[in-house]
């Protein structure tokens, strides 16, 4: 299979919610990305969302569940402290399924996408997140193989709550909450992501399916370095 690539979803719903925003009443609250802690610098600049574990998937195929997962992924941007940002790179491990599909490690086309746009609020929900990251690209990703002998290729794009794109909920590194509780830094999930089969894909492949997962979000301490190994905070 060969990488994936990024296909034009629907119009984006209005255009990873990674990054237009589709939490309830997160728009209502302002938001301020800090260095470090609370109390830190607003920080404004280059950011990278990067798994921890795969990305897991499931679809449905003939009455039975076939499984699959992706090494890791990761979305790179900038963004303003205020939380207003743009998707600027992206790129996922290889991929496989339980059924003999796969992928290879890619890094991802992003120039046909019309919106890169994206969004970090700061949302909390009690017991839960502190904010919402969405990005408005409509990525998808590609699989390749063969189904009873016959070889096919399949293409699924990314829906969060029924809006194509990326939407993940963001916990602070304080969080008690946070998915990865052992790692001191902002850290993103998405739990209900869609998978969902786009044009061009053959007849046999699986129709839509789900996917999670979870990873830790960094700024730069050296602008423009490449090193992601500023942490970050999340406030109103």
């Amino acid at each position: 299979m060969k990488a994936p690539t990024p296909r034009l979803a629907a119009p984006l719903a209005a255009a990873f919610a990674v990054l237009a925003l589709t939490a309830t009443g997160a728009s209502a609250a302002t938001t301020t990305i800090h260095e470090e802690t609370a109390a830190g610098a607003p920080y404004s600049g280059n950011w990278q969302v990067s798994t921890v574990g795969p990305l897991t998937f499931s679809v449905v195929y003939l009455g039975a569940t076939v499984t699959g997962s992706c090494t890791s992924a990761t979305l790179r941007g900038s963004v303003a402290s205020t939380g207003a940002g743009e998707l600027t790179a992206a790129s996922i491990g290889a991929c496989q399924t339980s059924n003999g599909l796969s992928s290879p490690a890619t890094d991802l086309d992003l120039s046909q996408l019309p919106d890169r746009s994206g969004q970090i609020a700061y949302a909390p929900v009690p017991g839960g997140r502190d904010g919402v990251l969405t990005v408005n690209g409509g990525l998808s990703f590609k699989l390749q193989g063969n189904i009873l002998g016959i070889p096919i290729t399949c293409y699924y794009g990314f829906q969060t709550g029924g809006v194509p794109g990326l939407s993940f909920d963001v916990y602070n590194r304080d969080n008690p909450n946070r998915p990865l509780p052992a790692l001191d830094d902002a850290q993103g999930k998405s739990d209900n992501i869609t998978l969902v089969r786009q044009s061009g894909s053959s007849s046999l492949c699986p129709s839509n399916g789900t996917g999670k997962g979870a990873g830790i979000a960094r700024g730069e301490s050296t602008p423009g370095s490449g090193v992601f190994d500023r942490k970050l905070y999340l406030t109103s």
